[in-house]
């Protein structure tokens, strides 16, 4: 496994389509088959032509294209500045949440234990 190559560049292509920088364009249905049969006979994807991933699973019927979005340097940095605040919110109202659920689980509990 440690001398396994990583290919970085489609590392790369896979986080830009997980955080939305590449724009996907399903294929066809006639693109579909031609590529469906060009897997079954043992070929391989032609480059910027992905198969959709449903629950960890490569699709071998669907496909799509990935190609640039027309952003530029500083607006995908904005953009993704964008998204990090997102998460960031996502985690603090999920903090905010269970500190909450614990100070009301410690005053139940007070309160249970001073009425024994």
């Amino acid at each position: 496994m440690a001398n396994e190559r990583i290919n970085l560049r489609k590392e790369l292509n896979n986080y830009k389509i997980d955080f939305d920088l590449l724009q996907k364009t399903p294929c066809t249905t006639e693109e579909n088959k031609e590529y469906e049969e060009l897997l079954k006979n043992g070929g391989t994807l032609p480059d910027g032509v992905f198969a959709y991933t449903y629950g960890g699973e490569e699709s071998t019927s669907e496909f799509y294209t990935a190609r640039e979005s027309d952003l530029s340097e500083a607006e995908i940095q904005e953009y993704l500045t964008y998204k990090q605040l997102s998460m960031i919110r996502t985690i603090k109202n999920c903090v905010l949440f269970f500190t909450v659920l614990t100070i009301i689980g410690m005053i139940a509990y007070f309160l249970l234990s001073m009425s024994l």
